[in-house]
C-alpha cells in the first residue's frame, strides 16, 4: 500500500470541513467529545487533580513532563482522534498515522546538499495564546468555545509535554509556519520534509538566502531554531536516524553494532529459553535493518535470508527440546508403572 493511500485512509477531510470548523457551541463540542458542557468545565476547574509532573531523560536531555491522566487524558485522546482526521500536507511525516522515519529520509535521496534544523523547545514554546488564536482565527470558533478548548488543551499556559494530543495539535497550530517554509522551498525547487520539530531541506544547491528566509518565517511564528547545519551528499547524511547516501538508505552504525553483539549472545546461549530470547531480539533488529535498506537491495536480501535461517533454527531447537521432554516424560511414566521396580 502506498504512503499516500495510508494517509488518505486515516485522514478524512480538510481543515475547513472539520466539525470544529462549523462554529459549534460549547454544548456541541462537549457532545462531540462524549461529555457534557458542565463536565468539561469541572475538568477545567479541577484540572490539577488530573495532572502529573515529573522529569525524565529523553534523547540525552532532561525533559520536564507535564501530562494529563485518568479522565483528563481520555479527553485528550478523543481530541487527538478528531484532529487526526484532518488532512495534513505531504511534507509532514510525523506525527502522522502511516508516517515513518524511513519515508521521511527517502524524500531526500539522490541530492547534493542538505540543510537541517530543529525548532527550539517546540512544545513548551507553543503557548495558550497561540492555541486560542488557532481555534478562533483558523477554525472560526466563537470566543467562548475557543477559550474552553484552549483550557482543555493546555496546562500551565502552554501545550502539555507528554500528552497524546500535543504532537498533532502543534502541527495544526503551526501549519501556517510550515506552509510558508514549504513555499520557500518550492520556489527554489528544493525538497523538504518535517518530522515533529525537525525540518530537512535538500537539493542540488541550497542557497544561503534560504537559511535567512526560513529563520525569518520561524521567528515571525514566535519560535526559535537551533543552529542550522549544512551537509553534503558525499558521505552518509543522517535524517531522523536514517542515513542517505546518493540513491541508497543506510542504517546507523549503532544498529549494526547491536546486531553484531546479538549474534555473539546467540552463539554462547546455552538453554533453549536463552536461545529463543536472543533469536527474537536478533530478528527484531534484523527486521529494522531490512526495513531501512529495503527488501530489494542486496543487503536487504541477505538480511531476509538470515532471518529465514534464524526462524528455521529456532523451530528446530524447539522441536528437539519438546521431543526430548516428551521422551523423558514417557520414560518416567514407564519406569513408575513397571512391576519390576515395585518395592514389594
Amino acid at each position: 500500500m502506498s504512503q499516500a493511500r495510508k494517509f488518505r485512509q486515516s485522514e478524512k477531510y480538510d481543515l475547513k470541513n472539520s466539525p470544529f470548523s462549523q462554529c459549534p457551541t460549547q454544548r456541541e463540542v462537549a457532545k462531540l467529545l462524549g461529555e457534557t458542557r458542565d463536565d468539561l468545565r469541572r475538568i477545567i476547574n479541577y484540572k490539577e487533580q488530573f495532572v502529573v509532573r515529573r522529569t525524565e531523560q529523553i534523547g540525552g536531555k532532561i525533559r520536564s513532563l507535564i501530562y494529563p491522566v485518568s479522565r483528563y487524558r481520555a479527553l485528550h485522546e478523543r481530541l487527538k482522534f478528531h484532529l487526526n482526521k484532518i488532512r495534513q500536507p505531504s511534507y509532514l511525516f510525523s506525527p502522522r498515522k502511516g508516517g515513518s522515519q524511513r519515508n521521511n529520509a527517502a524524500v531526500h535521496l539522490d541530492q547534493d546538499q542538505y540543510l537541517t534544523l530543529d525548532l527550539k523547545q517546540f512544545y513548551p514554546s507553543t503557548t495558550e495564546s497561540m492555541v486560542r488564536a488557532w481555534f478562533r482565527d483558523e477554525l472560526g470558533m466563537y470566543e467562548d468555545v475557543a477559550g474552553l478548548l484552549t483550557e482543555l488543551c493546555t496546562i500551565d499556559g502552554k501545550v502539555s509535554f507528554g500528552s497524546p494530543l500535543t504532537p498533532v495539535l502543534c502541527t495544526l497550530v503551526h501549519r501556517t509556519m510550515f506552509d510558508r517554509i514549504s513555499d520557500v522551498c518550492q520556489s527554489r525547487w528544493l525538497r523538504h520534509s518535517v518530522w515533529v520539530d525537525d525540518v530537512t531541506i535538500s537539493g542540488r544547491f541550497v542557497p544561503g538566502q534560504v537559511v535567512n528566509e526560513v529563520r525569518q518565517v520561524i521567528m515571525s511564528a514566535g519560535l526559535r531554531s537551533h543552529e542550522i547545519k549544512y551537509r553534503s551528499g558525499n558521505r552518509p547524511v543522517f535524517i531522523t536516524g536514517i542515513g542517505v547516501v546518493g540513491q541508497d538508505l543506510v542504517a546507523p552504525n549503532s544498529l549494526h553494532l547491536r546486531i553484531r553483539d546479538l549474534w555473539k549472545d546467540l552463539k554462547v546461549a546455552k538453554t533453549v529459553e536463552e536461545k529463543d530470547f536472543c533469536t527474537q531480539r536478533l530478528l527484531s533488529q534484523l527486521g529494522t535493518l531490512r526495513h531501512i535498506v529495503g527488501r530489494q537491495t542486496s543487503l536487504g536480501q541477505r538480511t531476509s535470508n538470515q532471518m529465514n535461517m534464524l526462524r528455521q533454527r529456532r523451530a528446530k531447537f524447539w522441536n528437539v527440546h519438546l521431543e526430548h521432554r516428551k521422551q523423558q516424560t514417557s520414560w518416567a511414566q514407564s519406569d513408575f508403572q513397571s512391576p519390576a521396580d515395585a518395592p514389594f
